[in-house]
């Protein structure tokens, strides 16, 4: 859903298991909707209708109804 900025990635951990399987396992990053707002960002502001319809485009695009919030904060990102 959300990436995670390849700078703020933690690192892996290789581990090892009895029948010589070796991988490496990655911390999960968790979903964006489960994290509180940063506060160095503010205040939310109003999309525009321009980026409104253009949320909306691109959740009809991937075959949802309505957009949701990946949806709106890409938009309100460009």
């Amino acid at each position: 859903m959300g990436d995670i900025n390849p700078s703020k990635m933690p690192g892996a951990k290789k581990k090892a298991r009895r029948d010589d399987t070796d991988f490496t396992q990655y911390a999960e990053g968790g979903e964006v909707w489960d994290k509180a707002r940063p506060k160095k960002l503010g205040k939310p502001k109003k999309l525009s209708s321009a980026k409104k319809s253009a949320a909306k485009a691109a959740a009809k695009a991937a075959g949802r109804p309505y957009p949701n919030l990946i949806d709106n904060m890409r938009m309100a990102r460009k």
